[in-house]
């Protein structure tokens, strides 16, 4: 059986965290550009370039594509076509004989080399399931292996991630010694079991902390007069929980702060 290799076609960014940030703003035109530069995943040509470079093989899996089997797959969006204007290619289906697809113009372009170092082809069904680990794409938990799970937070998890969970569950065995924790795998976030009071997910060098139970007021005033920001969510118009980011350097500096903080999940609100 060949393995799956996820850690190097996870997307470096996204088009929500660039929006917000480096490409907030864009004219019209840049933003035209960047919409062709997304809509490459259209383009038969870039798609037939990158088959041929590629032997057609697939990166994920390491086995042959097969005729229509490839799709072309982000590596990174940070990217503005050369052109303004795309190209209206006849697309006919039997519902729509007329449609015409917009697609970047690749073949005209000099520059397509630029490109093809930010995208892969791939099989539709690799495509589907980096989407589905990754978190973009959303499918019943029980249809992703637990082992699938583990491998993709081994892989995108750092150094300073994976302490900052350690010593999150070493804190809590020392709280509350009767009780066995450990972590269970989730394609969007990793959870501290027994009962799920705790959840963690990467964000960039941060891991985003997220408390579920307990006096969140209180971790709230906690987290602020330390500099720390935290944000309230709510679930059908009641308190649901708190999330806040936090580095390595801020959690082992605010070590007693945390040690503070996961005692009160045993608190009312």
């Amino acid at each position: 059986m060949s393995s799956f290799n996820y850690k190097d076609l996870l997307p470096i960014n996204d088009s929500k965290s660039l929006k917000e940030g480096k490409f907030k703003n864009l004219s019209v035109d840049e933003s035209n550009k960047w919409r062709n530069f997304k809509n490459i995943t259209k383009s038969e040509f870039i798609a037939n370039q990158l088959a041929n470079e590629q032997n057609n093989i697939c990166p994920a899996c390491n086995q042959i594509i097969e005729n229509s089997e490839g799709v072309i797959h982000h590596l990174d969006y940070d990217r503005l076509c050369k052109y303004l204007e795309c190209f209206r290619l006849p697309k006919p289906t039997t519902k729509q004989p007329h449609r015409k697809l917009k697609t970047p113009k690749c073949s005209k372009c000099p520059e397509t080399n630029i490109c093809k170092e930010k995208v892969v082809l791939i099989h539709n069904k690799c495509h589907f399931k980096i989407h589905i680990i990754e978190g973009r794409i959303k499918r019943p938990e029980t249809k992703l292996k637990q082992e699938d799970k583990l491998e993709y937070w081994r892989n995108c998890l750092n150094k300073n991630h994976k302490e900052i969970i350690q010593k999150s569950i070493n804190l809590f065995r020392k709280i509350n010694p009767q009780i066995e924790y450990s972590l269970n795998y989730y394609s969007r976030y990793i959870a501290l079991k027994p009962l799920n009071i705790l959840t963690f997910k990467n964000h960039n060098e941060y891991i985003l902390i997220k408390i579920k139970k307990g006096n969140l007021f209180k971790i709230r005033e906690l987290l602020e007069n330390r500099g720390i920001k935290s944000e309230f969510f709510y679930k059908k118009g009641e308190l649901y929980s708190i999330n806040f980011l936090i580095n390595s350097e801020e959690f082992n500096r605010n070590i007693e702060l945390m040690k503070t903080i996961y005692k009160t999940t045993n608190e009312n609100n």
